[in-house]
C-alpha cells in the first residue's frame, strides 16, 4: 500500500498545476472555491430572492459556522449536532437537488479547549480526482470519508504532534492539492517541533501519512484559520498563507521549503490572500508594523525571496479592518469586508480607497464574487447581493434570515455551484437559484521531470511510529532547487544513517525498531543532499516510569508535547519525580501523550503531589483512550471528562487533597459491547490501601474507543507525578 502510494504521489508532484485546476467550475470543492479565490466564473446567477419562497430551491435544518462545498450532486457541510451533554461535530451530504439528507457521520472531540457552540468550525475539502471528503475538526483530527460517507483514515494531530486547540476556535480548513491534503495547525511534539508553533502539514491524501510538516515561523502570537492558496511563481509553486506571527509566506507545495516571508502585523493573520501576475494582495485588520493604525489592505511583489522588506510592497492602504474577511477581485479592485460589516473598493493598481458601503454591524464571513456580483451575508442575519462599480455598489437584492427579534447570524461565507448560490446560517442552509448540472472539467496537464540538480532529498513517510522489531519501509524523491519533482530514488541510491533513535536501517530503506522506547530520525543522503524522516520506537504495555535514572532534565524523548512543560528533577523532600513547574504563562497546561493513537483497553496510574504557591494550587491528572481523571487544587475537585471545554460532558465530585502530599490516581477504560465506554477513576491517599470503590465513573454513549495514555498539569502551582504505570486491564 505504501509503495503505491508513493509511486502515485511521484507521478502527481509532476503536475503543472495541481488538482484543482482541472475542477469544473461548477463545482465549490473547498472553502475559497475552485481557484481558491472567492470566486466563480459562472454567470446567469440570481439577483434576488426570498427566505420565504421566491427563488428559494429549498431550505434544510443544517445551520454551522463553516461554509458548505459542493461536488457533483453532493453539498457537504460540517456542523454541530447534539445537546450540551452529547456535542459532536457531523459530517451530513445532502442531494443538491433537493437538501435531502444522504448520510452523516459523526466525530466525537476530545482533550479540546473549544467550547461546543464553536465547534465545526473548518469547512470540509473534496478531493476532485476521488470524491474524497477530508474533515479537520475542532480535536483536531483529519478524517478522510469516501462519498458513500465511510471512514477511510483518520489521523489525531492531538496524539501524534501535540496539536493545541484555543477557546477561541480557530480551526483551519484543508486544501487537497494534488495528492496532498494540506493545512496548519498549533502544536508541540518532540525533535525538531519541540517548542510551540505554527506547523504547515503535509498529508498524503490516500494514507494519511505525513510528507512533509513545515516550521517558517520564528514566534507565534495566536492561533489562526489563514487558507493557502496555491500559485505559480519563478521561485517554484507555492503556497501563500498568513501565519500565526503576523507574517504571511511563500512555501514550496513539494517540499514545504520557505520562499518567503514578509511580516505586516504584530498578531495573527485570519485571512486568506489572493494572487495575480505576480502580485499577491494581503489583508489583516489587527496592529501594523511601523504605524499606530490599525488594518492593511496591501499589494506584494511575490517574485522575490527570502526575508521580505519594504521595497517588496507596490503599495500599502491602512484604517481598514478586514480581520476575519478575505477578500476578492475583479480586473481592476479589489473588495474585502471590515469587522463592522463595511464593504470596502480598492483599487488593484495604487491601493486607493474607491469607496465604502456599510451593511449592518457585525461581520465574519467572506464575500464571494461571480457573475458580477458581490454575495456577502452578515452576522447581524442579512444576506446582500451587490453589484458592485467604480464608483459605489448597488443593492439588488437584501434579506433578512430569520426574524428581527431573532435573526439568523451568519457567520460562514456564501458559495456558488452550478448555478446556485448557498449560504449557511447559525441555524438553516438555504439554496437560491435554478440549479444546473455540472460540466466536465479539464485534467491537469503532466510536465516531464526536472532535469536540475538534485537540492532536497524527501523521505517519505516523514513521520513513523513503530515498536520494537516493528519496521518501517521509507521511501525516496527527489526534488530540484524550485521543489519541482526529479525523480523517485531507489532505496539503494541512498546512503542511510540513523540519528538518536535505538534502531537500524538496511540498504533497502527498512528501518528496525531497536529495544526499549525512543526517538530521533532516520536519514537518506543522495548526491550529498540528505533529507531525513522522524522516528518513534514506543514499546508496548505495559510502561513503567519512576524517574530514579533519568540522565538529563529533558522528559522522555518519544514523549509528545512534553518539551519545555515537564522536566525530571530531584526535589528536596520530595525525590526525583517527574515535575510540572509553576507557570503563569497562558500556556502553563501540560497534556502529554505518551504512546500511540490506537491503544485501547487499558489503565494509567501514578503518584501526583502538588504545592500551594502564592495562594495558589495547580491540577494534576492522567489521562487514558482520551478521558482525563484530574484533582483540581483550587476547586478542590476532582473531574472525569473527555472534552474539558464541554462542562456538560464532564462528572465531577467535590474532593479534598491536601497540599505536599502524594495521592495514587487510576483510570481505567473499558470498551463495551454496546457500543458505549465505561471510564471509572480512583483516587487515594499514597501508601492507604487502594479503595474497592471507585471513585468517580462516567459511560459515555458517544465514545472514544482509542487513545493514547498520558499526563495533565496545569502549573498555576508546581505538580509532581512519579510511579507512572500504563497496563493491559485485568
Amino acid at each position: 500500500m505504501l509503495t503505491s502510494s508513493f509511486c502515485r504521489w511521484a507521478t502527481t508532484a509532476a503536475l503543472v498545476a495541481g488538482t484543482i485546476v482541472g475542477t469544473s467550475a461548477a463545482n465549490w470543492p473547498e472553502w475559497r472555491g475552485p481557484s481558491r479565490d472567492g470566486r466563480s466564473s459562472e454567470t446567469g446567477l440570481p439577483e434576488s430572492w426570498s427566505p420565504q419562497g421566491d427563488n428559494l430551491a429549498w431550505k434544510a435544518p443544517y445551520g454551522s459556522r463553516s461554509s458548505p462545498v459542493v461536488f457533483g450532486n453532493r453539498v457537504y457541510i460540517n456542523t454541530v449536532v447534539g445537546d450540551l451533554g452529547h456535542t459532536q461535530e457531523r459530517l451530513a451530504a445532502l442531494d443538491a437537488e433537493t437538501g435531502k439528507l444522504l448520510w452523516e457521520q459523526r466525530f466525537s472531540v476530545y482533550l479540546s479547549d473549544v467550547p461546543q457552540h464553536r465547534g465545526a468550525w473548518a469547512p470540509p475539502a473534496v478531493d476532485p480526482a476521488t470524491g474524497n471528503i477530508y474533515v479537520f475538526t475542532v480535536g483536531a483530527q483529519l478524517f478522510c470519508l469516501s462519498p458513500d460517507g465511510k471512514v477511510l483514515w483518520d489521523r489525531s494531530l492531538t496524539e501524534d504532534f501535540g496539536a493545541v486547540t484555543t477557546h477561541g476556535g480557530r480551526t483551519t480548513s484543508p486544501i487537497i492539492e494534488g495528492d496532498l491534503v494540506i493545512l496548519n495547525t498549533l502544536v508541540l511534539a518532540w525533535g525538531d517541533l519541540n517548542r510551540p508553533g505554527n506547523r504547515y502539514f503535509a498529508i498524503d491524501k490516500r494514507t494519511g501519512q505525513v510528507v512533509w510538516i513545515s516550521s517558517p515561523q520564528s514566534r507565534h502570537y495566536d492561533t489562526n484559520y489563514s487558507t493557502p492558496i496555491v500559485v505559480d511563481l519563478s521561485a517554484g509553486r507555492a503556497l501563500i498563507v498568513g501565519g500565526t506571527d503576523g507574517a504571511y509566506h511563500a512555501l514550496r507545495v513539494n517540499t514545504g521549503e520557505k520562499i518567503w516571508s514578509v511580516e505586516v502585523s504584530k498578531r495573527a493573520i485570519l485571512n486568506s490572500a489572493v494572487f495575480r501576475n505576480d502580485v499577491a494582495y494581503v489583508t489583516h485588520g489587527e496592529e501594523n508594523i511601523g504605524t499606530t493604525e490599525m488594518g492593511m489592505v496591501a499589494a506584494i511583489d511575490a517574485t522575490k525571496t527570502g526575508t521580505l522588506a519594504a521595497d517588496a510592497f507596490k503599495w500599502k492602504t491602512f484604517g481598514f479592518l478586514p480581520t476575519f474577511a478575505s477578500p476578492v477581485m475583479d480586473d481592476q479592485r479589489l473588495y474585502t469586508v471590515d469587522n463592522g460589516a463595511i464593504v470596502g473598493a480598492f483599487d488593484l493598481e495604487t491601493g486607493a480607497r474607491l469607496w465604502t458601503k456599510t451593511l449592518g454591524t457585525l461581520q465574519k464571513g467572506s464575500p464571494v464574487l461571480a457573475d458580477g456580483k458581490l454575495y456577502v451575508g452578515t452576522e447581524n442575519g442579512k444576506f446582500f447581493i451587490l453589484r458592485p462599480s467604480a464608483t459605489g455598489a448597488e443593492v439588488l437584492d437584501e434579506d433578512l434570515l430569520g426574524t428581527a427579534a431573532e435573526p439568523e447570524a451568519i457567520v460562514a461565507s456564501p458559495i456558488v455551484a452550478d448555478g446556485r448560490v448557498y449560504v449557511a446560517s447559525m441555524e438553516n442552509l438555504y439554496a437560491i437559484g435554478k440549479r444546473r448540472s455540472s460540466v466536465t472539467g479539464r485534467m491537469p496537464m503532466v510536465t516531464p521531470p526536472s532535469k536540475e540538480p538534485v537540492a532536497s532529498v524527501q523521505v517519505f513517510p516523514y513521520d513513523a511510529l513503530v515498536s520494537p522489531g516493528g519496521t518501517q519501509a521509507f521511501r525516496l524523491r527527489l526534488f530540484d532547487a524550485k521543489g519541482a519533482f526529479i525523480r523517485e530514488e531507489p532505496a539503494s541510491g541512498a546512503t542511510w544513517a540513523v540519528d538518536q533513535v535505538r534502531g537500524a536501517v538496511d540498504a533497502k530503506g527498512v528501518f528496525t525498531g531497536g529495544d526499549g522506547s525512543s526517538a530521533g530520525f532516520v536519514k537518506a543522503t543522495v548526491g550529498g543532499v540528505t533529507g531525513q524522516a522522524r522516528v518513534r520506537v514506543v514499546a508496548p504495555m505495559p510502561l513503567s516510569y519512576d524517574f530514579e535514572n533519568p540522565g538529563g532534565e529533558a522528559p522522555p524523548a518519544w514523549w509528545v508535547g512534553a518539551p519545555g512543560k515537564l522536566f525530571q528533577r530531584s526535589v528536596e523532600g520530595v525525590g526525583n519525580v517527574l515535575v510540572r513547574p509553576r507557570d503563569e504563562t497562558v500556556g502553563r497546561r501540560a497534556k502529554v501523550l505518551l504512546g500511540p493513537a490506537d491503544w485501547s483497553g487499558y489503565t494509567v496510574e501514578a503518584d501526583v503531589r502538588g504545592r500551594e504557591q502564592r495562594r495558589q494550587r495547580g491540577d494534576v491528572g492522567v489521562i487514558n483512550q482520551r478521558y482525563a481523571l484530574v484533582l483540581f487544587g483550587n476547586g478542590q475537585k476532582l473531574e472525569l471528562h473527555p472534552w474539558q471545554a464541554a462542562d456538560e460532558m464532564t462528572v465531577r465530585i467535590p474532593f479534598a487533597w491536601d497540599a505536599d502530599t502524594w495521592y495514587r490516581m487510576k483510570l481505567r477504560v473499558d470498551n463495551q459491547a454496546d457500543g458505549t465506554t465505561l471510564v471509572r477513576g480512583k483516587v487515594w491517599k499514597t501508601g492507604d490501601s487502594e479503595p474497592t470503590a471507585w471513585t468517580i465513573e462516567k459511560r459515555d454513549t458517544i465514545p472514544h474507543r482509542t487513545g493514547s495514555p498520558g499526563v495533565y498539569g496545569d502549573g498555576i502551582a508546581e505538580v509532581y507525578f512519579d510511579n507512572l504505570t500504563v497496563y493491559k486491564n485485568q
